[in-house]
């Protein structure tokens, strides 16, 4: 199927559920949905990738999965609230944000400039949890930062990635959401990717989809691995930290480097 063609499908199944909608074509493969004052924009790109992997005798029921959420704010004319949280608290994750995105949404300081926010998960799109949402569940944020991380362990925790065996250069890019993330796994559980705890190691989180650790300790190594996330900070829609930082013993720490 063509990508116009999946635009008519998803077209005619959000127009059938809920028939008072109207529906925006945008720019670079986008959707708007709107009913009354509310509306969501989609991006179509990564649904229809998902469309594409799945069996014919799976497409159909993949699109009303994907859609489902859609489906339930356009019948009610609004976005998530603290009911569909508290309702699927088993769909709620840590995300690893910079100091700039933090100004909004509730979050646990990590580290200087890291923080950790909360988010529920629903399948092409994600909620961030802000403090009047926290406020609501009438649940300490302390134990919404422990729910996000037993459900992170849970389902999220992947292998590091060898990205320059001889430079060191090890991490996480997976091409999902929660590669910032993965820098909690390093930190709960180093055994689980084979790392020592008996030494500091470099490891820079320049935006949302990259974790850079240093295992070479060798200068001209540790340069270009910095330079590499020093430019991913730079060049990135959702940047983190341009620092480097020092994971040792389940800490982590701003380092500054003698050159």
């Amino acid at each position: 199927m063509n990508r116009q063609a999946f635009l008519k499908l998803v077209t005619e199944y959000i127009l059938t559920s809920v028939p008072q909608a109207l529906i925006y074509y945008l720019d670079n493969f986008a959707i708007r949905m709107k009913k009354g004052d509310y509306w969501i924009d989609l991006s179509l790109e990564n649904f229809y990738r998902g469309f594409c992997r799945q069996t014919p005798l799976l497409r159909q029921q993949y699109v009303a999965e994907v859609l489902a959420p859609f489906i339930k704010d356009l019948k009610r004319e609004s976005g998530v609230n603290h009911q569909d949280v508290k309702d699927n608290l088993q769909r709620v994750y840590p995300i690893i944000v910079g100091a700039q995105e933090a100004r909004e949404i509730a979050t646990t300081k990590l580290a200087e400039g890291l923080f950790v926010a909360y988010v529920l998960d629903e399948g092409m799109r994600i909620f961030f949890l802000d403090e009047p949402t926290v406020k609501k569940l009438d649940v300490s944020l302390a134990r919404i930062h422990q729910i996000a991380l037993d459900n992170f362990l849970r389902d999220l925790v992947r292998p590091l990635q060898l990205f320059d065996e001889q430079r060191g250069i090890y991490g996480f890019n997976y091409g999902d959401t929660y590669d910032s993330s993965r820098l909690l796994s390093l930190v709960l559980a180093p055994g689980q990717h084979g790392l020592s705890t008996n030494r500091p190691l470099p490891v820079m989180i320049p935006n949302r989809d990259v974790v850079l650790l240093c295992y070479s300790l060798e200068e001209s190594y540790l340069r270009q691995a910095l330079m590499i996330g020093r430019s991913s900070f730079l060049n990135n829609p959702y940047p983190v930290s341009g620092k480097v930082y020092q994971l040792y013993q389940g800490t982590v720490l701003p380092v500054t480097l003698a050159w």
